[in-house]
């Protein structure tokens, strides 16, 4: 049985963390990016198998396990890594799923696809930009694309992806991404607690976005908006987000190490905080426009 790591495997396995950002396909990634960190568990059958600020989550199940998001094309063997340091075997990971389509969350389906043999479920809007490797989105150009990875089904609003004891909620939120998804599921405490997890579909507003009379993206605003409302309105306990700096991952983690356990990662508050600083973002940049016209 997976015990929690101590105060002192959290930290970073390189010798020495790196201060300038790699470079790869002509783009520039944060070095947090990449840095490796110890995986931990979250709660219950929820563990954490990103690197330092790219969130991957194994949620498991005797029948076989579900990876969420597998971060850059470089953070393969991390993610692998860390799997198997828990314990676990990435041929069982049966199912691949994404919170959205862009090349820090996607960019090692291909290459944990080819490991584990599992299947890759993806919401219809960010399927195309799946398996043509980022091309097509409506903002990133070729520097942003990644390894295609083929796509073994559809993930529709309300669907649950189940593999054994997992039962996985889809909760469509897209304007980040056209197939953004926000994923929910229960999970159980050290003391047989239910708890109501979500893994929040990303809603910031990338720099160079149109949000208004976007002809790549004629739906952008509605879209947001209504992410935002989905959002907001779910029970949310264990917040977990695709960056782990949106939840406070490493300060968590470590509190449950050092004895505060489980309730480390009960935060409706942060939870509710990190839509409400979103949201407020996206309406400070859907007014950028309108200000600029009114100028003129």
């Amino acid at each position: 049985m997976f015990r929690r790591l101590s105060a002192m495997a959290l930290t970073l396995t390189t010798a020495t963390a790196l201060n300038a950002p790699v470079i790869a396909q002509g783009r520039s990634i944060p070095a947090n990016w990449t840095e490796r960190v110890k995986p931990f568990q979250v709660m219950g059958n929820i563990y954490y198998v990103g690197t330092k600020d790219l969130s991957s989550f194994l949620i498991t199940s005797q029948a076989g396990h579900i990876l969420i998001d597998t971060g850059v094309t470089e953070n393969a063997v991390a993610v692998a890594e860390n799997i198997r340091a828990l314990g676990f075997n990435v041929k069982d990971v049966r199912i691949i799923l994404t919170t959205q389509a862009h090349y820090d969350h996607v960019g090692s389906h291909a290459r944990l696809k080819q490991e584990s043999g599992a299947q890759v479920l993806v919401a219809a809007g960010d399927a195309p930009l799946v398996e043509g490797g980022g091309e097509g989105d409506y903002l990133f150009g070729p520097e942003y694309h990644f390894p295609p990875a083929k796509v073994d089904g559809i993930v529709k609003d309300g669907g649950t992806v189940k593999v054994g004891t997992i039962a996985l909620t889809a909760h469509l939120t897209p304007g980040h991404t056209k197939g953004t998804t926000t994923w929910t599921m229960t999970v159980k405490d050290a003391a047989g607690r239910d708890h109501q997890a979500v893994f929040l579909g990303s809603t910031t507003v990338n720099p160079g976005t149109k949000l208004i009379d976007n002809p790549k993206y004629p739906a952008i605003e509605a879209d947001y908006r209504h992410a935002f409302e989905v959002e907001k309105a779910l029970p949310c306990e264990v917040f977990l987000a695709a960056h782990a700096s949106v939840f406070d991952a490493e300060s968590k983690a470590a509190a449950a190490a050092a004895g505060k356990g489980d309730a480390a990662f009960v935060d409706p508050q942060g939870c509710r905080a990190a839509i409400e600083r979103s949201e407020k973002a996206f309406l400070a940049e859907l007014a950028k426009p309108k200000a600029e016209t009114g100028k003129k």
